[in-house]
This record gives structure tokens, sequence and C-alpha cells, in this order.
């Protein structure tokens, strides 16, 4: 926080920090889920709280065990943090099951900020991490309150129910779902560029950067939805904020923390934000 003014107590008056959520499981290894969202806003410089919906046993190699968090002990995190911390933006991960998902959606018609969603549905190992007959609660309840959706290609693939012949037709079938904006990552297609597409509609745009080859690539899609979220915390529009993050996930890619025999965790170091 940075002072503003002298109050009448001749101290400094703080402008206080935006207030970013993370609802997310939380990942033992440290390179995703809450662990990687609360490092990215810190290093955002907003003020992140947590709300836990599962627990995870995991590494760089893989997820070992998975128990989800009781409904009661999820909705008294939410709770707790809505009489004190009021978000100015809630970032969501993984939810993981039919339970949590209809509890959250019910939590979102309570509270008024964006809201960027990662559909986590999979580990990067292949580890299913949303319970399938959850989707439709996703779908159905959670996605009209969605700012930002960031889907991969596979998880696009699978909520469309088809594979994708064009990527623009993929994000208009998307946004007809209910959600304002979707963010379409190409990380999983080849070729030497990383091409992105973002659409809102009447709006979109594609992100085109070189590849970044590394096997450190653990939690790039909570990193990147955690940026969004944090940039959107910090009063950018959302095509902005999904740039600004774009350029803040290449340069974690750039920057891994060399730990794990596996999918390695990144060094998450303060944007240049422009």
């Amino acid at each position: 926080m940075k002072p503003n003014r002298s109050s009448t107590s001749g101290l400094p008056t703080l402008t206080p920090s935006p207030i970013a959520w993370t609802i997310a499981g939380s990942d033992s290894g440290g390179g995703a889920g809450i662990q990687a969202d609360l490092k990215v806003m810190s290093a955002f410089g907003v003020h992140g709280c947590s709300v836990i919906t599962a627990l995870t046993a995991q590494n760089t190699l893989g997820v070992q065990a998975v128990e989800p968090v009781s409904t009661s002990m999820l909705r008294a995190q939410l709770d707790a943090l809505a009489a004190d911390l009021p978000p100015a933006v809630i970032k969501i991960g993984m939810l993981g099951g039919l339970e949590t998902c209809t509890l959250v959606a019910e939590f979102l018609q309570t509270v008024e900020a964006p809201v960027v969603l990662d559909p986590v549905l999979k580990s990067t190992s292949g580890t299913d991490l949303l319970n399938p007959a959850a989707i439709d609660i996703l779908i159905r309840e959670i996605f009209p309150r969605v700012t930002v959706l960031t889907p991969n290609l596979p998880e696009t693939e699978l909520l469309t129910g088809h594979a994708i012949e064009s990527v623009e037709e993929a994000a208009d079938e998307i946004l007809a779902m209910g959600v304002e904006s979707v963010l379409i990552k190409g990380g999983h297609a080849e070729g030497d560029e990383c091409c992105d597409f973002w659409s809102a509609g009447g709006t979109c745009c594609w992100l085109t950067s070189p590849r970044i080859e590394t096997r450190h690539t653990h939690g790039t899609g909570c990193i990147l939805s955690a940026a969004i979220a944090s940039a959107i915390a910090l009063g950018q529009d959302t095509m902005e904020a999904v740039q600004t993050a774009k350029s803040f996930m290449n340069d974690c890619l750039l920057n891994p923390a060399n730990v794990g025999a596996g999918h390695g965790a990144m060094m998450i170091k303060p944007p240049t934000i422009r």
C-alpha cells in the first residue's frame, strides 16, 4: 500500500490494496492451484485471499490423491471473506465436484465482482480434476457470471462436444453458453508460435508469441488466469488484462524454478505493466 494523504493524527492514510479471491484447490508441490494464484497476486501488488476447494497430494510428477473440502468448511471460508474482505475480482480454478460447483454457483449470486474462470478439468498429467457430473452445473449456473473463461484446446473440445475446426467458431459456441468473454489458449497446438484467441463477441483479438520449449509448465493455466484477475483488480479492462497476462505468462515460462523431476514450476516475479 502507498501513502495517500496525512490524517488528522499526522500519520499517512494508506490506500487499500485491491482484493482478489482465488477459489481453487491446494497444490502441495507449490506450482499450481491456490499456491500459484497467491504468488501471482502478490507479484501484481494485489491482496490475495483463498477459498480452498480441495486438498491434493501432488508433485511435479503428478497427482497422487485428491480430497474435497467439506461443503460446510467451503461455505465457512466464503462467508468469512464476504464479511470482511469483499473482492475486486474472483478467480476460480479447480472445483472438483458437484456439491462444490453448486455451492459456488449459489454464492456467486450474492457477490458483485468480475469472475475469471479457469475450467480445470484435468491436470497436466491427465488426472481428472472435475467430476463429469459437475460440468453441467458449471455451464448452466456459473458460466453466466463469468467475465473471462480461459480453456485450453482440449477443454474447449470437451465443453463444445466436438473437435475444433475453427477457433473463432469454437469461441462463439462458448460465448453462447453465457460467458462474457473467452480466451482459448493455444499451448496444445503444433507450430513455432503459441496463438491464443480472445473474444467478447463484437471485440476479439489473437495473441501470438514464439513458442517457448520447456518442460517447466506446471501451473500455466492457474498463473495465466490469476494474472488476468490481478490485472482486472488493478483497473485494466478485460482485453488489456488478457494481454498483460499473456506477456506475464511468457516471462514465467522463461524463468523456471528448476525443481522436481517432472513438469516443473516457474518463478513468479513482479510483472512489467505498461
